[in-house]
């Protein structure tokens, strides 16, 4: 029996075997323009998931090359942080000629889907969802694979990984590298490393704007390893406060206030968020790239200092990572209320948004339209779905704290 209804276009691809060795079993998730369905390997017996692009977009140049990218992406990645691709191929011309990716299956939840349950998260719980996710972060950076679209819905939070501890039962998995760009692959032949990139057209903003940075936004989606820190530390904000850190209705709204409008502070949305974590947001998210972080992995030592949590180093025979709360050094203290939170842009930046919002305004409702549609046709994470919403949704009213 299927987790989900079928789709009305999509044909039913359960009892059909792909690559020789996986049996699809049952439908377990849907989106715009994939479905994700339960699988195992005939032989082994091992679960896993399949993705596979809808019959619809099948034909569409770009819509396969995203989705090549995902799979490249991810089976580049050696860390257990990252979603794990086991395979990628085509079906047979009597199955449809899907192009799909096999994963391992995954279950649990979403950062977003736990911060709907839960409420805002505290230092602890953030500190090491951050770590974990800078942990897969580096190595994409490494691999000169750039994220795109962290938020998140693709931060997830799985219960039947490796063993996890047993303060917060999960690990977390950095999930859809669907708009990922790789920037360098080794050929085989001995020649230099290659310059690669996706699908996305000159000029197109690309990816989930509430989390984006302002190059991404008014040069046209530019990727760079900070651009990712950017989405890092807005991912940081929404679990700290339950609220997405720059809202709207609209691109042109949600543009403005990533790039010109003053940066929120988080401490005003929650009161229980330490002051040191304002400073913390403001360097993460800081509008030239030069100011941010420089790494994942400087932006999660710093947070962990900014909530005077210390870090216990694993014994060799460890993999995980335990915290002990204690005072923030003087030093570490100094620092981060010596950081200015960012009120307004280069003249450069200025410009550029200036340009970007004269645009959207031109555009008006077919700017919107298109953007919207974009998003609708997301491929969603390979993950066995909850049954809450995929955004944060504001709690009820007499919570302590604001949600979106």
């Amino acid at each position: 029996m299927s987790d989900h209804q079928l789709p009305p276009d999509v044909p039913s691809l359960a009892g059909i075997v792909v690559g020789e060795k996986y049996r699809v079993e049952r439908l377990i998730g849907t989106g715009g323009m994939g479905t994700v369905w339960r699988g195992v390997h005939v032989t082994l017996g091992t679960p896993v998931a399949i993705k596979f692009i809808r019959p619809t977009y099948a034909r569409h140049k770009d819509a396969r090359a995203r989705f090549e990218i995902e799979a490249r992406a991810a089976a580049k990645l050696r860390t257990r942080h990252a979603v794990q691709v086991f395979d990628y191929g085509t079906t047979s011309a009597k199955d449809g000629a899907l192009p799909y990716i096999v994963m391992e299956l995954l279950e649990g939840e979403s950062l977003s889907d736990l911060v709907i349950r839960k409420g805002a998260l505290g230092p602890r719980e953030t500190a090491r969802i951050i770590r974990q996710a800078a942990r897969a972060l580096d190595k994409a950076h490494e691999a000169g694979i750039v994220h795109r679209d962290l938020k998140p819905d693709n931060i997830f939070l799985a219960t039947n990984a490796e063993e996890p501890d047993g303060e917060f039962p999960y690990m977390v998995k950095l999930v859809d590298f669907g708009i990922a760009k790789i920037f360098e692959e080794s050929i085989s032949s001995g020649k230099e490393a290659a310059p690669m990139g996706g699908p996305t057209q000159a000029g197109a903003v690309i990816g989930t704007p509430n989390f984006m940075s302002p190059e991404q936004l008014t040069v046209g989606g530019a990727p760079g390893a900070l651009t990712d820190l950017w989405s890092l530390g807005a991912c940081a904000f929404a679990a700290m406060t339950a609220r997405i850190p720059f809202e709207g209705d609209v691109l042109g709204d949600i543009v403005l206030k990533v790039c010109a409008a003053p940066m929120p502070v988080p401490s005003q949305l929650n009161p229980r968020v330490p002051p040191t974590f304002d400073a913390w947001f403001a360097k993460a998210c800081a509008r030239e790239p030069s100011r941010r972080y420089q790494s994942a992995k400087e932006a999660a030592d710093a947070l962990e200092s900014a909530f005077g949590l210390h870090l216990k180093i694993p014994t060799p025979d460890s993999h995980e990572v335990q915290f002990a709360l204690k005072p923030a050094s003087p030093e570490a203290l100094a620092e981060l209320e010596a950081l200015e939170e960012p009120r307004s842009m280069s003249p450069r930046t200025a410009m550029l948004a200036g340009l970007v919002l004269g645009i959207t305004a031109m555009v008006g409702a077919l700017g919107v339209i298109a953007w919207r549609d974009r998003q609708e046709i997301t491929i969603p994470p390979v993950v066995i779905p909850s049954s809450t919403p995929s955004t944060i949704a504001p709690p009820a009213a007499d919570a302590s704290t604001d949600a979106r």
